[in-house]
């Protein structure tokens, strides 16, 4: 997997247990029954009442934020205080935080908090990374809610409250988190269970950091993990004990369904003798722990994501009017399944087949079903033609699983990428020509509350292959240039670049939150003030190899980018035959309440965007 090219740093903090809460005195046993009845048959099964003093209820709440759903969160705290848990508990992400500003965390920290205050029972704050990635936003969550890790216990069952993102970045541990998780678990030698709630399921990442120090201090005990932070909910087992990923209590989500993991839900959980039981309660019904297992997550996996139940896009390389589109499914899977699909085609599109149509995909093979694509009139640019509503199913454990999602089919414009000879890369644009360049689409902007116009914020750009690189030239229409000393790059003007050079059939892919198909790079320019050092090297995680020259102008900057074929050929696998380019510029202005953003298209990750757009062919 290609990995951004710009990553935020976090900063680790120091914190220190909480107190304990005490412990119930209630003596354990059920309380005897008094019934009405002697005859020699009852009209009851058993007397055997599940009233354990030792056996509470608690409810857990996930995600909120990474693309807030308004209202969501605030529904699931009034249906609580109608379920009365005896208290709630979060896996973080509260807020959405990722900002050193106090006056903006004061704002959303008081809106979650006034929420918070609804709730009739206790609730324990838990710090996810959009809660907890910088020093300012480490520094309000002492000032308001003090530590960051610590536990408790509560009926002979501790919990443990851990800060997945205090180890110097995000979803790492600190050497003294886990120094503390030691001595507390040795302070708590034998109780009946052990919760551990943590945001960032770090066992189901690439990067574990500390998690295998962590799993072997609980190596002698009986102990369940809940986490957060993907937004689709798997139930695991490591090491013979249950790990389960929450999915959203608000945040962004496809909410594709039970099947996907992708719902909102609150956890309730039972804690008896034997563990806690778990019950999901969604809008649309309760669900057990087993709604979505790692067998079904990794069946799906090698089924329907990451680009393996695929609509790539239409390409033409002028005005539009007919084409052969197709619809490619890969299984991965060790078991067939069958798929089905209903085409309808947009307003000024037709397509020539019968629909639905439905195709066996046998066990570890492609196949693809062809649709046939016309325009009522010549086309030009990007548009979504053909919507495909979609049903699959596979058998397991002699049942039927069943998944349904949509695809659209979408026709997009290819242009070349010229040949200018002997690019000088010093940040002139002398060697370019007027007409090659893109501009900002008219109203492609958001936060336009900020935005005063074109000599406020605005730009356009080009792209040319010279030698053995590929150049892209920026010009900025900036009437303030903000560069901020920051680690965070968005906390002063920035473009981002978004590259891909993989094969067609991958970067032709429509990207949306919960199929994202890995291989892009991106690039951050940050342009240099006058303020500041004008020698920039550029950002940390960028290949040495790809250069920038910035030069600062009379309403602006002007900017060329280098990058090496080499690196093209290296993302593509083979010698580089295309790319998808696009340009968003961030602008920020002193004394105004946020910022502003103009892109060339929308972005790729956003629901709007229309597949394949942004690409280019090599001529």
């Amino acid at each position: 997997m290609r990995l951004p090219l710009i990553t935020l740093a976090a900063t680790a903090l120091l914190a220190c247990s909480a107190p304990h809460h005490p412990h119930s005195d209630h003596e354990h046993g059920a309380a005897a029954a008094v019934v009405g009845s002697s005859g020699p048959v009852v009209p009851w099964t058993h007397l055997d009442f599940g009233n354990d003093p030792e056996a509470f209820q608690f409810a857990i709440v996930t995600d909120r934020t990474g693309g807030m759903r308004p209202g969501v969160f605030s529904q699931a705290v009034d249906k609580l205080n109608l379920l009365q848990p005896e208290f709630v508990v979060s896996v973080g992400d509260l807020i959405e935080g990722y900002t050193d500003d106090r006056a903006q965390l004061a704002s959303e920290w008081n809106e979650l908090d006034a929420m918070v205050q609804r709730l009739d029972m206790p609730f324990f704050y838990l710090a996810g990374n959009h809660d907890y990635t910088n020093n300012v936003m480490a520094e309000v969550w002492q000032e308001r809610y003090g530590d960051s890790y610590y536990h408790f216990t509560y009926r002979d069952t501790l919990f443990v409250m851990l800060n997945s993102n205090d180890g110097g970045e995000t979803h790492t541990f600190s050497k003294a988190q886990v120094d503390w998780l030691e001595k507390t678990l040795e302070e708590n030698p034998e109780p009946r269970w052990t919760l551990i709630f943590t945001h960032s399921p770090l066992w189901d990442r690439e990067n574990q950091d500390r998690w295998a120090e962590i799993e072997a201090l609980l190596e002698d005990r009986q102990y369940t993990v809940f986490a957060g932070h993907h937004h689709r909910y798997v139930k695991d087992q490591r090491h013979g004990q249950k790990y389960f990923t929450l999915a959203t209590t608000g945040g962004i989500s496809s909410m594709r369904g039970s099947r996907f993991g992708e719902f909102d839900h609150v956890v309730w959980v039972t804690m008896s003798d034997d563990g806690p039981i778990i019950a999901n309660l969604m809008l649309d019904g309760i669900w057990d722990e087993n709604v979505r297992t790692a067998e079904m997550r990794d069946l799906q996996n090698n089924m329907i994501d990451r680009g393996r139940l695929a609509a790539p896009a239409l390409l033409h390389r002028g005005n539009f009017e007919n084409g052969t589109a197709e619809l490619r499914l890969t299984n991965d899977a060790d078991i067939p399944y069958n798929l089905t699909a209903h085409l309808s085609a947009r307003a000024g599109f037709t397509f020539t087949g019968q629909s639905p149509q439905t195709i066996t995909v046998p066990p570890n093979e492609v196949r693809t079903l062809p649709i046939e694509v016309a325009s009522l009139e010549p086309l030009a640019g990007d548009h979504n033609a053909i919507d495909v509503e979609w049903e699959l199913q596979y058998e397991h454990d002699d049942s039927p699983v069943h998944y349904e999602g949509s695809r659209t089919i979408a026709i997009s414009r290819e242009r070349p990428i010229n040949y200018i000879d002997n690019i000088e890369l010093d940040g002139h644009l002398t060697e370019w020509q007027t007409e090659t360049f893109f501009a900002a689409a008219d109203n492609q902007y958001f936060q336009a509350d900020n935005w005063s116009g074109l000599s406020d914020a605005d730009f356009s750009w080009s792209v040319a292959e010279s030698d053995d690189s590929v150049v892209l030239a920026l010009e900025v229409t900036d009437d303030t240039i903000v560069r901020s000393k920051s680690t965070n790059v968005w906390d002063g003007d920035a473009i981002l670049i978004t590259l891909d050079a993989r094969p067609q059939n991958r970067r032709l892919l429509k990207k949306t939150y919960n199929n994202r198909v890995p291989g892009e790079r991106y690039m951050v320019l940050q342009p240099p003030a006058q303020s500041l050092e004008s020698d920039l090297k550029g950002n940390p995680k960028v290949p040495e190899t790809i250069q920038q020259r910035v030069q600062l102008t009379g309403t602006g900057y002007t900017a060329e980018i280098l990058i090496p074929s080499e690196l093209l050929d290296e993302d593509h696998g083979s010698r580089w035959d295309g790319l998808r380019l696009n340009v968003l510029l961030r602008d920020i202005d002193p004394n105004e309440p946020g910022m502003v953003g103009r892109e060339w298209l929308t972005a790729w990750d956003h629901e709007s965007s229309i597949a394949g757009a942004g690409s280019f062919y090599r001529e």
